[in-house]
């Protein structure tokens, strides 16, 4: 299973059903009672359980149950979850009157999690939200016998390192009784993950995030391990991973740097039922993951046949380069979010669908918005955080009747952009769609690149594409 989410998916967020965490009012350290908004200073920060309030903190603990609902929260330096403490950054609670995000938090220096805790920080359209929490760690994250790391949206400066921990194998390696298995404390006692005593097990899970180091998941038993849609500067090595659910150690769809290992996972590294694109690999890809490694995309479930074979990694250097255009046809439609759309932050929230057309030596065809469908599942869906300096950032998520290299076929992409307060926009996008569930001649589809608006005239971005049928 691709991950056990605890919002709802994106097509019933849209239509206004919300889960909240039901977090009770903040227990801090003596003298840190503050009011919501109060900027805070001095010494270290500690939750003991509860919300905490936005502001600016020199360094935080969390020694807890915490939530972070609202606001931006800044960290100059240290963020630490103590041994057995849980932090909930991605249960929505802002605006308080319309819950659209979570908090934003801002992270200066690095992350640790400690044994037999966890953490769950950020939050986009993939998880269930609205919008994007754009949550930011400047340092390393590093968690060592940790029972749960889930970070979704979220860019990390060094590196991302998950050693141990994991909550146990319930029913041993592929048994799948994780599912009905009472479910270990703290993530138990976070309603927004368990969903009750046997409902949403504990997992580890990175997705849509930037690692500009190395993203590292060795020796990890738990129900669920993936890593989707990121990109990541340097090395991706999953080795010695366990897990209970035989649809664990998902891979897909991921851009790394440098070198690709898996290694001594049960079950073997593979697509599950997540009909990802290959892994897009700069230089070695090595073990279960190997460039000669084909896995079923998707992989076969109860009552169902298997997918296709495809390759779970590609090297970068197998894709050619070509370059294109994304022009916008027509005007937007927009998306009520409801009422209040501004966070306490004042950062405006907005969804859109869109008519586009991919055109260039590349990508060809178009991404047309079928109005009877759900909002996600046809043209393109944008998501926007407009902040009140007038700058951009959004996700993009095209659905795309298009041909490439004399085939034919629908493929999905995902982009990450921002526009500045001038109306310059830039980015990067992925192929994010694989399998026999996509259909036509692109169903084994890998590609990964940017896009700019310099140059080009009103509603164009210029694209420049790495594209490859493998």
């Amino acid at each position: 299973m691709k991950a056990f989410r605890f919002v709802p998916v994106l097509m019933l967020a849209l239509s206004g059903v919300l889960v909240t965490a039901g977090a009770a009012s903040a227990a801090t350290s003596p003298g840190h009672r503050q009011p919501p908004g109060h900027r805070h200073h001095g010494s270290t920060y500690n939750c003991t359980g509860g919300n905490v309030p936005p502001g600016v903190y020199n360094s935080m603990v969390i020694t807890g149950v915490c939530y972070m609902p609202a606001g931006t929260i800044v960290v100059r330096r240290d963020l630490k979850i103590a041994q057995g403490a849980l932090l909930d950054a991605a249960t929505t609670g802002d605006p308080a009157g319309n819950p659209l995000l979570p908090a934003t938090l801002l992270v200066g220096g690095n992350v640790s999690v400690g044994s037999g805790a966890v953490l769950v920080l950020g939050c986009s359209p993939a998880g269930g939200c609205h919008a994007v929490t754009y949550d930011r760690i400047g340092g390393n994250l590093t968690a060592f016998g940790a029972e749960g790391v889930v970070i979704q949206a979220v860019s990390i400066g060094g590196n991302a390192t998950v050693i141990g921990g994991g909550g146990g194998v319930a029913g041993g390696a592929n048994s799948g009784a994780c599912f009905a298995s009472p479910i270990p404390a703290p993530w138990s006692e976070d309603a927004a993950l368990s969903q009750g005593p046997n409902g949403s097990p504990q997992y580890t899970d990175f997705e849509d995030s930037s690692i500009g180091g190395n993203l590292s998941v060795i020796g990890l038993q738990t129900c669920y391990i993936g890593s989707f849609r990121d990109q990541v500067g340097r090395n991706v090595s999953f080795i010695g991973n366990t897990t209970s659910d035989p649809d664990g150690n998902e891979l897909g769809s991921n851009v790394v740097g440098r070198n690709l290992t898996c290694l001594g996972n049960l079950p073997a590294t593979q697509f599950g039922d997540s009909s990802a694109a290959p892994n897009i690999v700069g230089r070695r890809a090595i073990g279960e993951c190997g460039f000669k490694v084909l896995a079923d995309d998707p992989a076969p479930a109860p009552g169902s046949s298997a997918g296709i074979a495809e390759h779970l990694s590609v090297s970068a250097w197998s894709l050619q380069n070509y370059s294109g255009t994304h022009t916008q046809v027509g005007a937007s439609t927009p998306i009520s979010l409801g009422t209040p759309s501004v966070t306490e932050s004042g950062d405006t929230l907005v969804a859109e669908l869109d008519n586009v057309v991919f055109a260039g030596n590349g990508l060809n065809g178009s991404a047309t918005v079928v109005p009877s469908a759900p909002p996600g599942s046809s043209g393109e869906l944008v998501v926007v955080t407009v902040r009140p300096n007038g700058s951009e950032s959004f996700e993009a998520f095209d659905t795309c009747s298009c041909s490439f290299d004399g085939q034919s076929g629908t493929v999905d992409l995902t982009a990450y952009g921002t526009v500045s307060p001038n109306g310059s926009t830039r980015g990067t996008f992925l192929v994010t769609s694989g399998g026999s569930s996509v259909g036509g001649g692109l169903d084994t589809l890998a590609g990964y690149g940017r896009f700019s608006s310099y140059g080009e005239s009103s509603g164009t971005l210029r694209l420049v594409e790495h594209l490859g049928i493998t």
